[in-house]
């Protein structure tokens, strides 16, 4: 299968060169803040619940990953039959009116199921815009450098992530959590203001081929194709199994490694920071086959990585590890993307992302809810170890998969 282009009607009124990259710019700029906003608001959350216990946190994550869940195939229907730009500023404003919320009420004595609810509308709010963005990217862009614009996106918001944990445990410390959750919501106001300024606009153009057809159009094109089924089905298996780290990392370096806090937040920064060179590399790759080569090497990449992390009892190992496993992370992120936006027709991609999101996300839930139990069981290293290889075979018969469907020829990269 080739690369799907857009109907003429898609493409009528296409802005000039120099304006689409000043809309590409205005995205990423505000992305880049609003992520910031993310860590501050992730970071207030995580301080305030953690007097109530391991319960409340894990309620908090599964309220903002739920909706994503729940709501693929309805939103993805949405992004595909509404204006895009539009739809994505109710998204943020949506966000927005969650972290005030929750900085307002819900960080007081007696607020953690105020904190939850904010979390679900902020999950909402998440639900739709992530698909909208992936289907709005390749207009800003052009479809010619759409990869590049994963790549730039992905880099801007791991960038965006590691500034932001860099100075939300300072800015918690010397003022509250509240002021935080209020200056996260500050940032998706920014996000917006850029968004409004952006003269891309994708109107979804409903034709014979897509009228009436199922809300679980975007699921049935993924199974449809063999290229996407490998990818979106394994790097959801993948995910359920290596978002176990997301527990184990702090017991290990804390307890097994008998590291200090501040150790354990420079090394935990090594994985964005190695992001953004993965997102950079990812987005100069060309070319389905090895547009899915590299999803399932960068696969094989993060086990690989966990491996590396917990086969040393050494900060200096977890340090490797983590710039091999955030470098990879990304990337897989940025081919993906590439891989939906090359195989789907424009008409259907809303639909195509959101249900791509929606098995992701379920891997991350389902992971989470039973990486403590495993963590528990075994211990913090043999649970990075049991899921770095078990990760490792997964991307290996990924990329089996790949090269058995039919159509794989080697694509150069640029």
């Amino acid at each position: 299968m080739t690369d799907v282009v857009p109907a003429p009607s898609a493409l009528a009124g296409a802005l000039s060169a120099g304006a689409r990259r000043r809309d590409l710019g205005l995205l990423l700029a505000g992305a880049a803040v609003s992520t910031v906003g993310g860590s501050l608001a992730l970071l207030a959350v995580m301080v305030h619940l953690e007097p109530a216990g391991p319960g409340w946190i894990a309620a908090a994550w599964a309220g903002e990953l739920v909706p994503v869940v729940l709501l693929a195939p309805v939103v993805g229907r949405i992004v595909d039959r509404v204006r895009n730009r539009e739809l994505l500023l109710g998204a943020i404003a949506l966000q927005a009116v969650a972290l005030l919320l929750c900085g307002l009420l819900g960080v007081r004595e007696g607020g953690e199921l105020v904190i939850i609810g904010s979390l679900v509308l902020l999950g909402v709010g998440t639900a739709v815009a992530n698909p909208v963005i992936a289907a709005l990217l390749p207009r800003v862009s052009g479809e010619e450098n759409a990869t590049r614009a994963y790549g730039w996106y992905s880099m801007i918001s791991q960038a965006g992530f590691l500034a932001g944990f860099a100075v939300a445990g300072v800015l918690v410390d010397a003022t509250s959590e509240r002021t935080a959750l209020l200056i996260a919501a500050a940032t998706s106001v920014v996000m917006a203001a850029a968004v409004a300024f952006i003269r891309t606009q994708r109107v979804p153009e409903p034709d014979a081929a897509h009228h009436g057809e199922s809300v679980w159009l975007g699921f049935a094109r993924i199974r449809a194709d063999r290229m996407l089924l490998v990818g979106v089905s394994g790097l959801g298996v993948a995910t359920l199994i290596s978002v176990l780290v997301n527990v184990a990392d702090v017991f290990y370096v804390l307890d097994d490694i008998g590291a200090s806090a501040s150790a354990y937040g420079l090394v935990t920064a090594f994985w964005p920071a190695a992001g953004v060179v993965g997102g950079w590399y990812a987005g100069r790759l060309f070319g389905d086959t090895v547009l899915s080569r590299w999803l399932a090497g960068t696969t094989v990449a993060v086990g690989l990585a966990l491996v590396a992390a917990g086969s040393v009892v050494s900060i200096v190992a977890v340090g490797i590890g983590w710039v091999i496993g955030g470098a990879a992370n990304t990337a897989q992120r940025v081919c993906l993307n590439a891989l939906v936006r090359s195989r789907t027709d424009d008409a259907a991609r809303g639909r195509v992302f959101s249900a791509v999101s929606g098995v992701l996300q379920a891997g991350n839930l389902v992971g989470l809810a039973t990486g403590a139990t495993v963590v528990a069981l075994v211990g913090a290293r043999a649970s990075m170890l049991g899921a770095g290889a078990a990760t490792v075979v997964v991307g290996l018969v990924m990329f089996w998969l790949i090269r058995r469907a039919p159509g794989v020829a080697a694509s150069p990269t640029v």
